[in-house]
């Protein structure tokens, strides 16, 4: 339960940043075209906070319902009186530029968050395992192509990797499309290749290394004793008595060989007393541990608040990588393109039929990303806010009434008629566009619910 309450902040905290920077987006543009703005919303329903403005008395206003927001523009949709005086201030007074500009405003300022966001955790910098390939199985995809044990990739589909995530997000690319994987390669002899690996993934695609073991190869990692490094205070590990430098040597009467396999037993005995056997400055001694039960994405998990120490490895097997402020702002803009991009092409796959819909996600999977990120730290839960804000603004931009894409779609046939739709047809539109929606949100919620299951 606890858990779940942590999901729903996490949840609420980015829904209410990302919403306030969309609608921002259109406020600001507003009233620098002269535009009187009447309220500015995040949330719906009740207010549960209220602030009137100096400027124009304009309301600001936090509602009861955390899944959106509006800001209310005078004259916008002709559905109140608008004097003489104030007609120039009007929405619907407006060019038709002016109007498309506002309207082009929130979805442009949550691409321009996702930038900067994506930047801010290059700045910041992110630690990973190198891309060195491990096993290579016999006759597997990959050893056709001639990958080898020990090769490093260098780039995945021409983009640059230098740490296991930045590779693994690109297969993930590849497998989302249906496209081959282009890899680079340098031995540890220091020769390049370049090679084409088919693509083996159909519909259910599975998650970081599970897809390398269908490409036919694993991640080459260190054997890291289960030494215990750090202790979270207060952790069930600090409780029963560990203390850092802990060597385990057994669980319940089976031998411990490695990290891995110490993590592996404390994720599958969530709330499980285990015996254990502990070796601490040469001296063997009996331990109880019990794991605490957390959720994490949909599923109950040991975790006892230990850290590996791998000050010994981190030379070898590791790296960071950083970007200056410059080189950050480049690479968070190819990304944002590029899953900008990958989510318009899958979009696009799913409407022809080409795609299976399985992998749309609603509120309850979209809060256990933010809350598992959020209790990962700063930089996956901005990462985490960058991706959201991104398919927020493609979503937007789509032309369906009701979206900030329907509204620029109904401008564009203004512009080529030389007049407005009729009150009628835009009345339908949005009838249809709220028939889309509503489905597409069922769809979402549906799969929510069958991963619950």
């Amino acid at each position: 339960m606890g858990s779940g309450l942590y999901a729903l902040l996490a949840f609420i905290v980015a829904i209410g940043i990302l919403v306030t920077v969309h609608e921002f987006g259109h406020f600001w543009v507003a009233r620098r075209v002269g535009v009187k703005v009447l309220r500015f919303s995040v949330g719906f329903g009740r207010p549960l906070w209220k602030r009137t403005g100096q400027r124009d008395g304009t309301e600001y206003v936090i509602a009861a319902l955390p899944l959106g927001g509006y800001v209310k523009m005078l004259g916008e949709g002709g559905d109140e009186e608008v004097t003489e005086s104030e007609k120039e201030r009007s929405f619907d007074n407006q060019s038709l530029g002016a109007r498309a500009a506002i309207v082009v405003a929130g979805p442009l300022f949550n691409f321009v968050f996702a930038v900067i966001a994506f930047a801010a955790v290059q700045m910041i910098g992110v630690s990973g395992m190198k891309p060195i390939i491990g096993e290579v199985a016999e006759s597997s995809i990959s050893s056709s192509a001639g990958l080898e044990q020990g090769d490093e990739i260098v780039s995945v589909n021409g983009n640059p990797v230098r740490i296991w995530q930045e590779a693994l997000e690109g297969v993930l690319g590849s497998a989302v499309l249906g496209t081959p994987i282009a890899l680079e390669v340098v031995s540890s002899s220091g020769l390049h290749q370049q090679m084409v690996l088919e693509n083996p993934f159909g519909e259910n695609i599975p998650e970081g290394p599970e897809m390398l073991e269908q490409l036919g190869f694993s991640i080459n990692r260190p054997h890291v004793p289960p030494r215990i490094g750090e202790l979270v205070s207060g952790g069930a590990a600090e409780l029963a008595g560990f203390e850092s430098g802990d060597l385990v040597l057994t669980v319940d009467g089976e031998d411990v060989l490695s990290w891995q396999d110490w993590v592996k037993w404390i994720q599958d005995s969530p709330g499980r007393p285990l015996t254990l056997t502990i070796e601490r400055d040469e001296v063997v001694f009996p331990l109880e541990l019990v794991p605490a039960a957390v959720e994490l994405e949909q599923k109950i998990i040991g975790r006892i608040g230990a850290s590996v120490d791998l000050t010994k490895y981190r030379q070898e097997y590791y790296r960071e990588v950083r970007y200056g402020p410059l080189d950050a702002l480049v690479r968070g803009a190819e990304k944002c393109w590029e899953m900008a991009s990958m989510t318009i092409q899958v979009m696009g796959r799913m409407v022809a039929g080409t795609t299976s819909t399985d992998g749309l996600s609603g509120p309850i999977s979209i809060a256990g990303y933010a809350g598992a990120s959020m209790e990962a730290g700063v930089t996956p839960f901005i990462s985490f806010l960058g991706l959201i804000s991104l398919s927020l603004g493609v979503l937007n931009l789509l032309p369906i009434p009701m979206l900030d894409g329907g509204h620029l779609l109904y401008y564009l046939v203004e512009w080529v008629r030389g007049e407005p739709l009729s009150e009628r047809v835009m009345a339908l539109g949005q009838r249809v566009g709220i028939l889309f929606l509503v489905g597409l949100m069922s769809l979402a919620l549906y799969n929510d619910l069958l991963r619950l299951m």
